[in-house]
């Protein structure tokens, strides 16, 4: 409870600061990868110890040798001077323009240069080492015994070492499911690693409930997985959407933070479960197949008061709802009604993510683009402001500070690009779109300021040096 409630703060906080968030996510893209590698190696080590098989200290040796490896060639890719940024890897919008970015170490390249071989070197000759050893292993044991390690191994040779080492020496590059590094390949190698990694989460932990005297089952089993499982990536973007701290929106950070947020809590929490070095733990997990039952009926607990299983049920459904129902209206429904020119539908859309958390600078700005082609450009203007509230840009700003001046005046226009020059004091257009509608609105003094700022910042622009001539000439008449 203490680790959850820490966890949140850190995310309230990312989600206040670009530069926090952005630590948060170089944490979690950087940290992923080694807790990956750490569940395959305890993983393998699980499956030699649970069918009787010893190993030696030194091929124990090689056999973490090869995982750790493995990961630092992960480690080299994505923190080497120039290296491309990973802070995308869902494919949500460009988080480098909310300021929301993967922090690269920017290690020097020959540094790089020199470390890589080095590693690919000592990855193939533990891996050669463990091979060999699981190999004379087989004279007294059957192949059934070492195949689970050796699969293992295999999976940890596939997401990392051949896709990290293979990036270096450009043999994997045009392959993309293991191409770690750029754009939607990058989204491709990632999610089906962390599907893999799902799996085997799912494999494990369902091996060791069925042994449980509470098991009901498979699909009770799943349901709750289902239930809960969406319950906790919806519960920190229902509670801290924009709606409550107002930025950043779902594309623009708010879905990378809350993804590094509950992934950390995750590699923390199994630090804490899964420490074979627990001698209570290790008796569960490295237990020999046949042993007498996982939980001892002494110590399961009782169970809960109906009630309160009841409220519990209901606040993940509800929650678990909140993930699911975007996956239909916003990625199925909203672009289909966009396509067939039906804003009503897309607005009403829209106004129902925004009370799960789920309100788009983006698709605002599409909406609202779509509605100044109608006949109807009016209700266009508090779908941009709405973009602009999640997604502060200068050109937008400028854009709709012209659609309002046509609409509804210059002093409305003046009021727009005044809150724009506040995000962006030193955006060019903004301040000679400004000094201009001041002066024509006979504002001199105000029109002086902006327009000697337009100067200041172009100074080689004839224009914008002829504009505040101009301006100070009348002024002094």
């Amino acid at each position: 409870m203490y680790g959850t409630v820490v966890m949140l703060a850190v995310l309230i906080g990312a989600l206040h600061s670009p530069l926090a968030g952005s630590v948060l996510i170089t944490r979690y893209l950087t940290w992923s990868p080694w807790h990956y590698t750490g569940q395959n190696y305890g993983i393998a080590v699980m499956f030699l110890r649970r069918r009787g098989v010893e190993i030696t200290p030194g091929t124990k040796r090689w056999l973490h040798a090869s995982f750790v490896l493995s990961f630092v060639s992960v480690f080299l890719n994505f923190h080497f001077e120039g290296g491309v940024s990973q802070s995308n890897p869902f494919g949500y919008g460009d988080l480098q323009l909310g300021g929301f970015h993967f922090l690269s170490i920017g290690l020097p390249g020959g540094l790089r240069d020199v470390l890589m071989p080095m590693v690919g070197v000592g990855y193939v000759v533990s891996v050669v080492s463990v091979v060999t050893a699981l190999g004379l292993l087989l004279r007294s044991s059957r192949f059934a015994s070492v195949a689970p390690t050796a699969l293992v191994m295999l999976t940890q040779a596939v997401w990392f070492a051949i896709p990290h080492i293979g990036f270096y020496l450009d043999w994997t590059t045009r392959i993309p499911a293991l191409n770690p590094i750029g754009g939607d390949q990058f989204r491709f190698y990632f999610v089906w690693t962390a599907v893999g990694h799902a799996i085997q989460y799912l494999w494990i932990t369902t091996y060791y409930a069925k042994a449980d005297s509470r098991w009901s089952g498979f699909s009770p089993h799943f349901i709750k997985i289902f239930i809960f499982g969406n319950a906790v990536w919806a519960a920190p973007v229902l509670l801290f959407g924009p709606e409550r701290l107002g930025r950043p929106d779902f594309e623009s950070g708010l879905a990378m933070c809350v993804a590094a947020a509950v992934n950390l809590h995750h590699f923390v929490l199994d630090g804490a479960i899964w420490k074979l070095r627990n001698p209570k733990i290790a008796g569960v997990l490295l237990r020999a197949r046949g042993d007498a039952s996982v939980l001892d009926e002494t110590e399961q607990r009782p169970p809960w008061q109906p009630w309160r299983r009841r409220v519990i049920w209901a606040i993940g459904g509800a929650f678990c709802l909140a993930n699911v129902i975007p996956e239909i209206d916003i990625e199925q429904r909203l672009p289909s009604a966009l396509f067939r020119n039906d804003f009503v539908e897309a607005e009403a859309i829209l106004d129902r993510a925004a009370l799960y958390g789920r309100d788009s600078s983006t698709w605002r700005a599409q909406l609202a683009n779509g509605l100044v082609k109608t006949q109807d450009p009016w209700r266009s203007i508090p779908h941009y402001k709405r973009s602009l509230d999640f997604y502060p840009q200068a050109a937008g700003f400028g854009q709709l500070g012209i659609l309002v001046a046509k609409l509804k005046g210059p002093d409305e226009a003046i009021q727009i690009w005044g809150e724009g020059l506040e995000e962006f004091p030193d955006d060019f257009d903004l301040n000679r779109r400004m000094g201009a509608a001041l002066l024509r609105a006979d504002r001199l003094s105000a029109a002086l300021h902006f327009l000697g700022r337009a100067a200041e910042l172009r100074p080689e622009d004839p224009a914008a040096i002829a504009e505040y001539e101009a301006a100070r000439t009348r002024a002094s008449d």
